[in-house]
């Protein structure tokens, strides 16, 4: 048998395997959509909790690497409305619950508990706010959005989190002016250690005295474009970095284009870096087919300070949305290059907001 035979072969193994839970998965939580709205979340008296689940199926083509079906994520959000000076938000996640693995079983160990957000916003005035707590770093939409169900893909970017704080554990002054034609500013600072941070098998690299700022211009239903800089000292590693962002998309209407591109100045005496920059972007297309499916293709290349290759990515997908709170992603993944934690294979989930 060629390896072209052999691929072939794994591919048509891995759909057989891919499709029959997933596509239970997606009838279950498509007859529980008809009995209720999802995504609107509950509010009791100034408490308004929401949230979102997602359920994943990995299947590399890699004969050594295993099929997987997760329960990725399950998050829950709670934000309170008091006064001026208490507006309270926390975000807790249960993420990595093996379901069922190929060769071991189901459940063959537990779950992890992440404090994914913990803040308070103080209005200082209408247009300017202190945050202060745990937070999501302002570094590229992606970054921002955070939840899966609502993004294009199952497989993130690897520029969109690889290599920079993804969160900030301290203040942040939120800026946004009454003219359109003047940017939303959010300028921060972590004067310390990540509260509460994840686990080094889930965030092997932590930061400390972090520095940044984000402009952003536009909005989120026709297009948008910002710029972001963070600067941070390493705590894993003898270095500090300097990141620099540009990030937007533009609506079309017939297809949405979207990119982020991203360059880092890396300074110390870390014996394992090769280089003292890093830089890559991705530029994604969705075009919809129908009011509910639609299509979706990303290229990606990201060049790391520790590797002597860069890595590029290609993924092609589909996108099948019951309602905008329940989506089911189906997509390919092509892989190039040094290994930086994106694998070849199928890719699926069933992702749903409420």
């Amino acid at each position: 048998m060629t390896h072209r035979q052999s691929l072939k072969t794994i591919f048509r193994c891995t759909i057989h395997k891919l499709l029959a839970p997933c596509l239970c998965l997606f009838f279950c939580l498509s007859q529980q959509a008809n009995s209720y709205t999802l995504g609107n979340g509950y509010t009791i008296g100034s408490w308004t909790f929401s949230g979102y689940a997602v359920v994943e199926l990995v299947a590399p083509i890699h004969q050594h690497q295993a099929v997987d079906l997760s329960l990725d994520d399950l998050a829950m959000f709670g934000q309170g409305r008091f006064n001026r000076y208490l507006n309270p938000f926390f975000e807790i996640e249960y993420v990595n619950q093996p379901l069922w693995t190929e060769g071991q079983g189901a459940f063959t160990h537990a779950g992890k508990f992440d404090l994914e957000r913990l803040y308070n916003d103080i209005l200082i005035s209408h247009n300017l706010t202190l945050r202060i707590g745990k937070m999501l770093a302002p570094v590229g939409e992606w970054n921002q959005i955070h939840a899966s169900p609502l993004v294009a893909t199952t497989i993130r970017p690897l520029t969109t989190y690889f290599n920079f704080s993804e969160f900030i554990s301290g203040f942040s002054l939120l800026y946004s002016p009454q003219s359109q034609w003047l940017p939303n500013i959010d300028l921060y600072y972590q004067p310390w250690t990540e509260l509460l941070p994840k686990t080094r098998e889930q965030r092997p690299i932590r930061y400390k005295n972090i520095t940044g700022i984000n402009l952003h211009y536009g909005d989120e239903f026709s297009g948008q474009i910002a710029l972001s800089m963070q600067h941070a000292e390493l705590t894993t590693r003898r270095e500090r970095q300097t990141l620099f962002t540009v990030d937007g998309f533009y609506d079309f209407d017939y297809v949405k284009l979207s990119t982020q591109l991203f360059y880092a100045s890396i300074y110390g005496s870390e014996s394992r870096r090769r280089y003292n920059h890093e830089w890559g972007g991705y530029l994604q297309w969705v075009a919809p087919v129908t009011n509910r499916w639609s299509v979706v293709g990303r290229g990606e290349t990201f060049s790391q300070r520790d590797a002597l290759q860069s890595q590029q990515n290609v993924v092609l997908g589909v996108n099948f949305r019951t309602q905008n709170s329940l989506v089911w992603k189906l997509e390919y993944v092509f892989h190039w290059g040094a290994n930086l934690g994106i694998n070849e294979g199928v890719y699926s989930s069933v992702g749903v907001m409420f």
